[in-house]
Formats: C-alpha cells, structure tokens, sequence
C-alpha cells in the first residue's frame, strides 16, 4: 500500500493548511488579478466611492486591500512553492437611522469600486466636495523572492537539525510570508499600510509505540525573511521531542500543579480573549455578570495587555479595518478586569470578511525569577495542542502533547503523551501561584471563511493548579 502526501499528513495528525497548499496538495486561492495595481489608482477610485456615498449617507467608509502570499516547504518526499493573491474592497455605509449595510467585492478595479457604490445607492450619485488629508507615503513594496532563494533558505532550516536520529518518520520546514497593503478611506480620513508577515516553521514527527509522536516549532513576526531565524538549538529540540520515551502504563487522572510553557499560556490565554474580552461576548448576560470592570477574576500576578503597536508584532497592525489608529488595551491590570476589545479593534479575515472584535497582539507581563523556581511537585505541561473554551459553563480543555513529571523540583524523567488540562477558567486563573521573567511569543495564522487572521502572543512560564486528565479523543 501506498500513501500520498496528503494521507501522510493527516494520518501523522500534521494536515497543516500551508504545507498543503506549498506541497500542491489542497486548491488555490482564487486569483482574481493580473496586472499590477497602482496605489494612487486604488486611492482615486476609493475617493470618489466615498465622496459619492456622503451625500446620501452620513457614514462612509472604504476599505481596500491586495494581498500576496508566498508558502514555500520542504519535507522527507519533496519541496514545493506555492504564490496566490486575492484583491478585495468592502464599502460600508450607515444612514439616518443607524442601520448599517456594506457591499464587498473581489474586484478591485474602477469598475469594480463603481459597482459597489452603485449597488449601495440604488443609481448615480453626484460627488460631494469633501477634503481629504494628504495620503500617506509608504515605502516601496517589499520584493518577491525567486522560488530557487526560497528553496535554499528552507533546506537551510532543515539543515539545522542536529539531532542526527534515524527515528523521525516525518519532517518538514516551512516559510509562510503575506504581503498586504491596506487603503482605508473615509471622509477626512485617508489612511495607507503595507506590511510583510512571516512565518518559519519546524515539524517532526516519530511513532511513540503504536502512535505517532509530533512535535513543533514556530517564530513569525513582521519585516524582512531573514530578520529572524530557527535557531538550531530549536529545531534539533522539535526532533528530541517528537522522540520522547513516553512512560509506560496510562496517565493517572487528578488535580495537581502544572507549570505551563508559554506556548500553552498562550493558546488559554487566546481562547479566554476571544470568549470573554471582546464587546461582542460582553454582550452575553452570563459574561457581562462576571466581567464588570473592576471585577477580579484572577490572580494579581496577571496583567494582560492587547497592543497592536508592538515593534514587529505578526498580529499587529497601525489602524483597525474601520481606519482606527490602533492603540494599546489594557484587559486586566493585576487580576482585575480593565478593558475589553472594541474600538480600534474592528477586523475582518483577510480585511474582506465579517466585521467583529479581535485581538492583535496580546502579552500578559512576565514575572520576577527564572521558570526553574517554579518547579515544585506536579507536572510540565509542554506542546500546544489546542485550547477550548466554552463561556456559558466557563469549561475550558486545554490538550498538550507532553506532561512531564516533576519532583522535588526538577524534572524526575516520566513522560505522558497526549494530556488534558481540564476545569473551569476562572479557578485555572485564579490559582496562579507564579509566572516567570522568561517568555516566548507565540503566533497563529487562522483561516476564517477562506480569509486570514493574523494574532500572536507573548507570555511567559506560569504556574498554576488544576485537573489533568489523560486526552480524550475524538471518535
């Protein structure tokens, strides 16, 4: 019997969407340009939407975006490159009475801006005499890399594995890159951005017994290609990993302490943002009661902060998709609630999707002292997984690839694959006992309807308490 990439990937539990579409593997993206865009065309056509729009309609705003992405990967069968763009306008409009409504087409042309406004006003309009600011000047646009240059740069990330074993079934190196300008016009407002969001990735993978072993690494930021790299510490650990003896016998359920990797602080941390801490869940009666400002809903040693501004942030950004200058929120200062995400915090997949709250950056503030003084009796939760989180019950599951024993303040050599972090959020919060001064960002690329949402996370080493529980599976 023979397998495909595709049933490799999904049998090793690694169907990751990049390295399919860089491998050939899953369906382009819908191309829908052939020619180059000229930025000062984009603006003119944006202009004359909205100056058209204003006389009838109190509130206009236009949102443009020309988006390329580049996947290049390399595993233990093949390399590949794989380069889509996707164009998109959004025109939004309010009226009188408050009701919204908006046009969204992949065409960004003059034709197709024009077919937007047109739809919205039902005909023709005459434009209105509005003044605009002096637009702004980005830099040039940053240069596609030839596929030979991003062929060498991934077989150099695989290269850095020094682990020298024979026992990795499966590895691969990836570059994710997104090139994306964005245009937002309003009357008065007339706002420009390009940004270059990268993506080196790391997967190993080894059978543990009857069950494959998979381990990750991952950096993204916004800037050059080779601003940042894998170092080869990191990517000879994700191979050590993946090649963990696991103890054997099963995994004894109970609540103990955990001290949690960043990688996992932040997938709780993500879920709980996205639940909890925007204007959209605080509609939510069951969370509005338990999310008062002021109110404490954790430990004091957490202060959580949302800030777009952050200096190469991958989720980050200088304006939000309705044109409002991004700025740093403040979600809970030592433990109390102190802000939830609204405006300035408006975005949509991809810039062309549905409108809602999100996060862009989030850091919860590390603490005093190193990771190693929290070690105390317990466990080492360590491989982000993937984090649930329901906020009527408040339940949150939390998987992990490994749990690591702890005695006596160090490391006893037990290891579990495939644990569960179980309870509800508000005591997992509350009970933190500790959080390092050390701390690593974590990045996500979610598709959402098709479209892109580019988050990211710093957090530190934190200690808390809870339930664990051997990974319950689905059937």
């Amino acid at each position: 019997m023979t397998w495909n990439r595709r049933e490799l990937l999904a049998g090793l539990g690694v169907g990751s969407a990049s390295l399919l579409l860089a491998f050939g593997c899953s369906a382009p993206a819908q191309q829908v340009r052939r020619v180059p865009i000229v930025r000062d065309d984009v603006r003119t056509w944006l202009r004359d939407a909205v100056s058209r729009l204003a006389t009838v309609y109190p509130q206009v705003h236009a949102l443009a975006v020309t988006r390329r992405r580049t996947t290049a990967a390399l595993d233990i069968i093949g390399r590949g490159v794989a380069r889509t763009r996707r164009d998109g306008v959004v025109i939004s409009i309010r009226d009188k009475d408050g009701v919204r409504r908006e046009y969204a087409t992949a065409e960004l042309t003059k034709a197709g801006v024009n077919a937007a406004w047109r739809a919205l006003a039902g005909g023709k309009l005459a434009a209105k005499d509005l003044v605009f600011p002096e637009p702004p000047r980005p830099g040039a646009e940053p240069m596609e890399i030839p596929d030979h240059a991003l062929r060498n740069r991934v077989g150099a990330i695989m290269r850095g594995d020094k682990s020298g074993s024979t026992r990795i079934v499966y590895a691969a190196a990836l570059i994710d890159i997104d090139d994306v300008t964005v245009w937002s016009i309003a009357p008065g407002m007339d706002l420009e951005h390009q940004s270059r969001r990268v993506r080196k990735r790391v997967v190993r993978a080894a059978w543990n017994g009857s069950r494959p072993s998979v381990s990750e690494v991952e950096r993204g930021w916004v800037g050059e290609v080779d601003d940042h790299h894998l170092t080869e510490e990191q990517v000879t650990n994700a191979s050590l990993n993946a090649m963990l003896l696991m103890t054997p016998g099963a995994f004894s359920d109970g609540e103990s302490t955990v001290v949690l990797e960043p990688a996992v602080t932040a997938s709780i941390v993500d879920a709980a943002v996205r639940g909890l801490f925007t204007s959209s869940s605080a509609r939510r009666p069951e969370v509005a009661r338990r999310l008062a400002l002021g109110a404490a809903v954790a430990a004091p040693a957490l202060t959580l902060v949302d800030d777009p501004r952050a200096p190469g942030a991958y989720g980050g950004f200088p304006f939000d998709d309705e044109g409002v200058p991004a700025a740093a929120i403040t979600l809970l200062d030592q433990g109390k609630v102190a802000g939830r995400l609204a405006s300035g915090r408006a975005r949509r997949p991809g810039h062309v999707g549905l409108l809602a709250p999100s996060s862009s950056h989030l850091r919860l503030v590390p603490g005093i002292g190193s990771r190693l003084a929290l070690y105390t009796d317990g466990w080492l939760l360590e491989g982000k997984v993937s984090a649930t989180f329901d906020p009527a019950s408040d339940r949150m599951v939390v998987a992990v690839a490994r749990a690591k024993e702890i005695t006596a303040g160090n490391l006893s050599g037990r290891v579990y694959a495939d644990v569960e972090l179980v309870g509800d959020l508000g005591p997992l919060l509350a009970n933190v006992s500790g959080v390092a001064e050390e701390a690593e960002t974590s990045v996500i690329r979610e598709e959402i309807g098709g479209e892109p949402m580019w988050r990211s996370i710093t957090a530190p080493w934190m200690r808390t308490r809870g339930k664990l529980r051997a990974r319950r599976r689905q059937t």
